[in-house]
């Protein structure tokens, strides 16, 4: 456990096991009490589904909010639901709007992950950050997450759109991108936070897999985004 009171709720990627957030956590806990959310395998969940299992996971607690690629819209529903409860929000390697036009996206989600070149795959992910433990791991997740649940999410990838909800967003909000990210280009949601009030972005050397391949960095970013909004809110 933390030594201090925030909070932090950290929501997956499309693998859905919260698996890949054990450097990122360990590297927050010393200042952070940290809760990781695991969706369950259920191919009939969209965004909706995903949101309410967040909101169950918080229920009246105030914390700061973290979405990592997919669930990035998943974290941006959540905050603008809850309001106040959600002290901060933290976008890791996401987006507001499906990246890619909705049918490529749609023609991905009938793709096999694992027929893809384990090589092709990693350097998609990690680029030149990776390491055999990460990529090991990566390997294990793909193996066993369900095609059909994969299928459904990047079909929900295809259609979502939050960017009216984060325009209503209240709280402060730190962005995370990868400078060598092409898989979520980062111009789409630099624009949103050039329009947003209360609105930080911070670009990292590394891919799409920020998290888990620069974690220090990352976790340095977001223990001082929390204890900076923290000590706004005491003082107003």
């Amino acid at each position: 456990m933390a030594n201090g009171t925030r909070e932090i709720v950290l929501l997956p990627g499309l693998d859905g096991t919260g698996e890949l957030f054990d450097r990122l956590a360990a590297r927050l806990e010393p200042e952070l009490d940290v809760k990781i959310v695991r969706y369950p395998q259920d191919p009939s969940l969209g965004y909706a589904g995903y949101a309410e299992i967040v909101r169950n996971e918080i229920g009246n607690r105030s914390v700061y909010l973290l979405g990592e690629s997919f669930s990035g819209p998943v974290a941006v529903r959540v905050a603008a639901q809850l309001g106040q409860q959600v002290q901060g929000i933290i976008l890791a390697a996401t987006f507001l709007k499906n990246p890619w036009p909705g049918a490529l996206l749609r023609r991905a989600a009938l793709v096999n992950p694992r027929s893809t070149p384990a090589k092709i795959r990693d350097a998609i992910l990690m680029g030149d950050y990776g390491d055999p433990e990460l990529v090991s791991k990566i390997g294990e997740i793909v193996q066993t997450l369900s095609r059909r649940v994969r299928a459904a999410r990047v079909r929900a990838v295809a259609d979502v759109d939050v960017r009216d909800d984060f325009a209503r967003l209240a709280c402060r909000i730190l962005v995370l991108h990868g400078r060598g990210d092409w898989l979520v280009r980062k111009s789409p949601i630099q624009l949103a936070v050039s329009e947003k009030g209360m609105a930080r972005m911070v670009v990292l050397p590394g891919a799409h897999m920020l998290l888990q391949t620069r974690s220090a960095e990352a976790a340095a970013e977001i223990i001082h985004f929390t204890k900076s909004t923290a000590e706004a809110h005491y003082e107003a």
